[in-house]
């Protein structure tokens, strides 16, 4: 079994490492799917298929740390304040939003898309570049009006920020503490994974808080990098892979 581990993140706070909800007694860590919803699939037929369980034996769950309130006018796009404080605005009504030199302001169309502020960060010792990472919506969301932006990349070569991005169809939508706000699902045919949660090395956190803020001064820059998707093409900054420090680091 592979071990990778993560630490969460929180946007928007000054200290994002070191989130008062991130101290061990009151944060909630991220827990095997499987098991989390065993009760929601055990009494149906697919629960026994072996493709099924594949498909979920590397999944993992993401927990909301706060409750959110999360509100806009579908018909204008304005976007309430305090929604803000929960999510970054991709797609909503400038009104409000406090953007960073060089970003664009975002446009509207017909519905929120936004980014929940809870990140975390991923890494592994393991040396292979080629472990990828999806991230999938958690049931609940149906219920919520929600649809999780799912896309996948392989993380020991692009070591950022896993959020979650999402389309917003109700005018409000309320998570509570406790309840899933996504699923990471690491992708292998052969290899079983655990995540453990750990303290980021502090190279480790200064180089995703930077490729995480590199498209804002190389547009493009992600459609023109590899990251091992197809092997070809020009590579104006390089694939990168992140070596654990030894212990004298």
């Amino acid at each position: 079994m592979k071990k990778i581990y993560y630490a969460p993140f929180m946007e928007g706070y000054q200290f994002g490492w070191e989130h008062p909800l991130f101290e061990e007694e009151v944060y909630i860590p991220i827990q095997p799917y499987l098991s989390y919803y065993k009760e929601y699939h055990e009494k149906h037929t697919y629960w026994k298929c072996p493709a099924w369980k594949h498909y979920w034996k590397n999944a993992f769950v993401i927990f909301s740390q706060m409750d959110m309130n999360i509100k806009y006018n579908k018909t204008t796009g304005v976007v309430d304040e305090n929604t803000f404080v929960h999510i970054n605005v991709d797609e909503g009504s400038s009104e409000n939003v406090v953007m960073r030199p060089g970003v664009s302001t975002p446009s509207y169309n017909g519905v929120l898309v936004g980014q929940i502020h809870q990140h975390f960060l991923l890494w592994s010792k393991e040396r292979t570049k080629d472990i990828w990472v999806e991230i999938v919506a958690p049931p609940n969301f149906a219920n919520k009006g929600i649809e999780i932006i799912s896309a996948e990349y392989p993380f020991n070569r692009w070591p950022r920020m896993i959020l979650s991005a999402c389309r917003f169809n109700n005018e409000v939508t309320n998570i509570l503490r406790g309840e899933p706000i996504g699923i990471v699902r690491f992708r292998s045919y052969d290899t079983a994974f655990s995540l453990e949660r750990k303290d980021a090395p502090d190279k480790l956190r200064v180089k995703s808080l930077n490729l995480s803020s590199i498209k804002d001064f190389l547009p493009g820059i992600l459609k023109t990098t590899t990251l091992g998707y197809d092997g070809k093409g020009q590579h104006p900054i390089s694939c990168l892979l992140y070596t654990s420090p030894s212990p004298r680091d």
